[in-house]
């Protein structure tokens, strides 16, 4: 029996419209209503997340910034975090800037974004606070949640996969979306925060049902006793989930949850 549900919010729980169907939102809703946990497990950063979960009252911890905050959604505060290591934080930046990548620095009030990224990538930037920077050392060394960089998504994943050999043990890095990668605390994942969250529900693994569409879900679902890739997931994902569902734009979350979750209450 299943109890507990751990989703990613873009590509996964959000259609392309970054909104929550109100099939889905009620498919939810039935499963806290029947018991079980609903863990948000996101790579945004605390307040880019309260929008769209406006109309989604949790019943559980969130996990935030792929896993360096978790959330107590009842009081919204901070009950554990884990930030960049200071002592990479410029290395990081000069080894990634080596591979054409521009960035932005997430800390506890602000997106800070170099201006060349805040000028052509505005898009991504509308729902945080951000300021915009000449040159993004100038933030440093500001205590720092985790570290974007923007790339052309034909050469990212090449790129992705040599920071991850050049900051092994150093740092987490993972690649959020084709364009995205995100580097934080070597000890941070969604599968290291959700662990944290059933240890603290007396939740098993084997209870847990995770979905997730890109490179920073894969520890969570390997991490889940079933582990659900979107439609639209990544070909690394969907590779290693263990059911692959429909995509965010038909509900995939929704029908999973209806198939697999209430499957046994009947």
């Amino acid at each position: 029996m299943y109890r507990l549900l751990a989703i990613d919010l873009d590509g996964t729980l959000l259609d392309p419209y970054h909104r929550i169907t109100p099939r889905t939102l009620d498919m939810l809703r039935r499963a806290m209503a029947s018991g079980m946990y609903v863990v948000i497990a996101t790579g945004r950063v605390p307040y880019s997340v309260h929008a769209v979960l406006q109309d989604l009252t949790l019943n559980a911890p969130m996990i935030t910034s792929n896993g360096a905050t978790i959330l107590d959604t009842r009081t919204n505060t901070i009950v554990a975090q884990q930030l960049v290591p200071e002592q990479y934080i410029l290395p990081v930046l000069a080894a990634a800037g080596g591979l054409d990548l521009q960035f932005c620095y997430y800390t506890h009030d602000y997106l800070y974004a170099e201006e060349v990224l805040y000028t052509g990538q505005n898009w991504y930037l509308a729902d945080v606070p951000v300021r915009a920077v000449a040159d993004i050392t100038e933030v440093y060394p500001q205590p720092c949640i985790k570290i974007g960089a923007y790339g052309e998504a034909r050469t990212l994943r090449e790129k992705r996969l040599e920071l991850e050999r050049r900051f092994t043990g150093q740092l987490y890095v993972t690649q959020t979306a084709d364009c995205w990668l995100e580097f934080m605390h070597p000890e941070v994942s969604k599968a290291n925060a959700l662990s944290m969250i059933a240890r603290q529900l007396d939740v098993r693994p084997e209870e847990i049902i995770a979905f997730g569409d890109n490179h920073n879900d894969l520890e969570m679902l390997r991490f889940a006793g079933l582990g659900i890739a979107m439609g639209n997931a990544h070909e690394e994902v969907r590779t290693v989930a263990d059911y692959v569902t429909l995509t965010n734009y038909e509900d995939g979350v929704a029908a999973a949850v209806e198939k697999f979750a209430f499957v046994l209450q009947h």
